[in-house]
């Protein structure tokens, strides 16, 4: 950075307010849609970079459409931190923050120790950081950090670390714990991140879909370790032990549960909402899956459309915003530059992600905001990576970024809270707290406290178990069930009780915590190939299947479709038997799919009684899933390894180019996307710098009489452009960029390529998906048409 964009900033070091003028809690949030957009100052389309002027922070709070009866603070800028990363509180409302000074760009980082994680503290509640210490500056690349357990626990790939501070002095116990590696940094935006504690008491994170990784303990063999492209990844701190929870997504950056304990996961590129559980697999952006027989993953929640890129993921659980924010999903858009919410309406086993309200629009085209924070005092805060460049491709704006805080105007200021000082039973009356920031973090140290055998258990398990007879509400009686499962409060015996409590939501947790324990995981099928008899009960598996025959609720189902994945396979029969007897779960979002993915790697081995099963079934999809796999046999996965060797290919292509076959296409093969942009799209990319993909239609007929035209619609990637070229017999009819600046509105972009002056001959035509400056050169074909009028 030059000096005068230091200086502009350097002045800042006191609460920057812009104040609504009145608070207008009466007023619905959902404003007029009309109403919302003209907040908003910035264009409404997707880009990659922009001629944004540096701001100054309080410049920056000036432009903001802040909405009425809120303020906005800035918590912490440059120069006091710079390139933040990452960011979470403590157990004594204190803001850790990640800086990376490693990135440079998706390709490229240095490899000096220089990252570091600071400890900001606002000690008079004004909503400004006033005391500021760095924990550690020797880091490598450093992308994400969750606080507990006497420590904070770090990514900085190629590992994932944890960093003691036994003694709570603020300096490290000595170098970071290596706990996992194999970390991959193909693209430094795509590996892992957005750390999370779930209710369960795993570490949850999440990983994009461009970035590769082979995640094991240090020293393991590849058959030991899990890769991962896309998807949600848990860790458990006590048991050290490693799975991937969910697989697919595109590059998320935003993962957090709702009061019941669901998951939800903010997504780029692709539709941007997902409601994520155990062992799913979702809509996957560009590659194909890493199991071929997936056939059809599962779709997005949302009802509606935000321009791609979200980062951050945060509902508000807390208690300082009007009541008609509680449970609303806050994320940044990073293209829209705003601030949006989303709500979640109850579908079946899943929702209907809604849109909320443009809460803040920034109108800065240089604010990057993608991570979210809910604090002590209830207050939302916003992490800005602050850059021209909102994709990454470059650092336009070195040392600098912010972290931003919004209240209600006029807000209290509120004591720091120090839950390390509170005693086991104020921990566990803070389960009850109406701030999750409080039930969370006591969570997190009654585990804590348990692990290191100084939490008086027999007191707090009786309290808790008090507590959860006692609740009025589920959320609450859920609050007490997770707190005494991560304290080791739940035997087996008690939760198959449970698996006949009256609250579906109950016996969904106590489903899922039956098999917290298993070897077995979705994703490590070879594992359930052989007997697990330790670990599964003949009472716990006959309970599943009555359950799975007979219980009401989808969303019980749903937990079971999940937990029965985590089973050998000779156990799973039962279940799914149940399971697949609903035909009201065949338009369901995600059981149908749930019960495919439970029942596929069994069917090879034992074909015909998965045909019967499905058979016997009431659900469709099953039933076709099972003929699909038992015919086609092994020749997916060869075209899964081996792109452009199968007819595959030539049959993707034909939903949106009939007559068109596909030659030479590169990375990721041909993809087929339900969804992409609003529309449904064919993805193919070059061969290789020199080498375009083809697609290709011989013989064509050019009538005589009326106009031909060759009609295309496409599209291109958010983080790149590609090169279309049109020829007919060798001879170019079109050629020109598909980019952010040439798409329309929309972002697809309309060709028409006139074939009238070759009326009455016979042309073989080419369409070229070539390569422009090999960078994320993907194209995504909508349609191609021949059309005479």
């Amino acid at each position: 950075m030059t000096t005068d964009k230091f200086l502009c900033g350097k002045f800042l070091r006191s609460a920057v307010f812009l104040i609504a003028a009145l608070p207008l809690w009466a007023v619905p949030v959902c404003a007029d849609d009309d109403q919302q957009h003209a907040r908003n100052e910035l264009p409404m389309k997707q880009h990659r970079d922009s001629d944004a002027p540096f701001l100054t922070p309080d410049e920056a709070v000036a432009k903001m459409a802040i909405p009425d009866g809120f303020e906005v603070s800035v918590f912490a800028s440059e120069p006091d931190i710079a390139e933040p990363i990452a960011f979470c509180f403590d157990d004594r409302g204190r803001l850790w923050v990640a800086e990376n000074f490693n990135y440079q760009t998706r390709k490229s980082h240095t490899d000096e120790p220089v990252s570091r994680i600071q400890i900001l503290e606002d000690t008079d509640g004004d909503g400004v950081f006033d005391k500021k210490k760095t924990f550690t500056d020797t880091l490598t690349f450093t992308s994400g950090l969750a606080c507990g357990f006497g420590g904070v626990f770090v990514g900085s790939p190629p590992n994932l670390t944890f960093i003691a501070d036994k003694d709570g002095d603020d300096k490290p116990d000595g170098p970071p714990k290596v706990l996992r590696d194999g970390w991959g940094m193909d693209d430094r935006h795509e590996t892992l991140n957005s750390f999370i504690w779930g209710p369960d008491g795993w570490l949850y994170g999440c990983h994009g879909v461009f970035t590769h990784s082979n995640v094991g303990k240090p020293g393991a063999g590849d058959e030991e370790r899990q890769s991962i492209d896309a998807g949600i990844w848990r860790y458990h701190p006590i048991r050290d032990k490693f799975e991937i929870f969910a697989r697919g997504l595109s590059n998320p950056w935003g993962f957090d549960f709702d009061d019941h304990g669901q998951g939800f996961a903010t997504c780029c590129v692709i539709p941007h909402l997902f409601h994520v559980v155990q062992g799913g697999v979702y809509h996957k952006q560009s590659r194909p899956h890493v199991n071929p027989f997936i056939y059809d993953d599962i779709k997005t929640i949302r009802d509606h459309a935000h321009l791609s890129a979200h980062g951050g993921a945060r509902f508000y659980l807390a208690d300082a915003f009007p009541e008609t924010y509680r449970n609303r999903l806050f994320m940044c858009n990073i293209h829209e530059h705003a601030v949006l919410t989303d709500v979640m309406e109850p579908k079946g086993s899943s929702f209907v992600g809604k849109h909320g309200d443009d809460f803040m629009p920034t109108n800065d085209l240089a604010w990057v905001g993608f991570s979210i924070e809910i604090g002590p005092e209830g207050g939302v805060y916003i992490l800005d990576w602050h850059d021209q460049d909102v994709c990454g491709n470059a650092i336009k704006f070195p040392n600098s970024g912010r972290v931003y805080r919004i209240m209600p105007t006029g807000a209290a200021p509120t004591v720091r809270p120090n839950l390390g000082a509170m005693s086991d039973t104020e921990l566990v009356q803070l389960q009850l707290h109406p701030n999750d920031w409080y039930v969370r973090q006591a969570r997190t140290m009654l585990q804590s406290r348990a692990a290191d055998q100084t939490l008086a258990r027999s007191l707090v398990h009786s309290q808790l178990a008090a507590m959860f007879d006692s609740a009025t509400s589920t959320p609450k009686r859920l609050r007490a069930m997770w707190a005494l499962h991560v304290t080791g409060g739940l035997t087996t015996k008690r939760l198959v009780e449970l698996l006949d409590h009256d609250s579906e939501h109950v016996r969904a947790w106590a489903i899922q915590f039956l098999g917290d324990h298993s070897r077995v995981n979705a994703f490590q099928p070879d594992r359930a190939g052989k007997p697990d008899g330790s670990h599964w009960s003949g009472t716990v598996l006959d309970q599943f299947a009555k359950m799975a025959e007979s219980d009401s609720s989808p969303i019980v189902r749903l937990y079971l479709a999940s937990v029965v994945q985590r089973m050998p396979f000779d156990q799973r029969w039962p279940i799914l038997k149940g399971l697949v007897s609903h035909a009201e779960d065949v338009g369901d979002n995600n059981l149908p799919r749930m019960y495919w993915f439970a029942l596929e790697p069994m069917v090879p081995n034992h074909p015909e009684q998965s045909l019967s099963l499905a058979i016997a079934g009431k659900i469709p999809h099953l039933q076709e899933s099972v003929a699909r796999r038992i015919t086609t046999g092994n020749r997916e996965i060869a075209a899964h390894d081996k792109p452009g060797k199968s007819d595959a290919w030539g049959k993707l292509i034909q939903s949106v180019a009939t007559g068109f076959r596909v030659e030479k296409s590169g990375e990721g093969g041909v993809v087929h996307h339900a969804m992409f942009r609003n529309r449904v799209a064919v993805q193919t990319h070059p061969h290789d710098k020199r080498t375009p993909c083809i697609l290709k239609r011989s013989a064509i007929d050019v009538p005589k009489l009326g106009k031909t035209r060759l009609d295309l619609r496409v599209s291109h990637h958010p983080h790149g452009d590609w090169q279309l070229r049109v020829l007919a017999n060798d001879k170019v009819l079109a050629d020109q960029v598909v980019s952010s600046t040439t798409v329309g509105s929309d972002e697809w972009l309309d060709v028409s390529v006139d074939l009238t002056p070759m009326a009455g001959q016979r042309i073989d035509l080419r369409v070229e998906n070539r390569a422009n400056d090999w960078q994320n050169e993907w194209a995504y074909w909508n349609r191609i048409e021949i059309v005479t009028e």
